[in-house]
């Protein structure tokens, strides 16, 4: 009996023992793909931050009944950046003469609120000249740019 505890007593050691090893490695092998991702991807986000920064910034300064003071340049910049994103939707909205992406142009461009319906007239009877076939997106997004800075805060200045 008592070589039977002491072989009882061997086998739950060495199976005690060979389980903290293959945890071990079994952790090893697990943390491996993710610290060798986590290594790659710290890069991958920090230049994805260079694009995403300046998306927050828009979308943090769109908060309603945000007043404060206004930075021309970072205002149209966030112009910029929601014009180039919005292309398509603004496109649509400007032939159309009204849309949520036609309002929110003349908001980011400082269009006062009693000179939005006019703008968007404005906007809709200089359609043919934004969307020529032969302009280049870049150079039309440009034009929507300048059209409505110019009627907001591009005005006062």
């Amino acid at each position: 009996m008592r070589k039977q505890n002491w072989y009882t007593m061997l086998i739950t050691g060495l199976c005690m023992i060979a389980s903290g090893c293959i945890t071990d490695a079994t952790t090893e092998l697990t943390k491996a793909p993710f610290d060798a991702t986590s290594q790659l991807t710290n890069g991958t986000t920090a230049a994805l931050s260079e694009f995403t920064d300046p998306l927050t910034d828009f979308t943090s300064s769109t908060t309603p009944g945000a007043e404060g003071g206004i930075v021309p340049s970072r205002a149209k910049k966030r112009l910029q950046i929601f014009t180039a994103s919005s292309y398509e939707n603004l496109r649509a909205d400007i032939s159309r003469g009204h849309g949520e992406y036609l309002v929110s142009l003349a908001t980011l461009a400082g269009v006062p609120s009693g000179q939005v319906r006019q703008f968007q007239t404005f906007m809709q009877d200089s359609y043919s000249t934004m969307f020529e076939e032969e302009i280049p997106i870049p150079e039309s997004t440009h034009q929507i740019v300048e059209i409505a800075w110019a009627a907001g805060y591009g005005q006062r200045r």
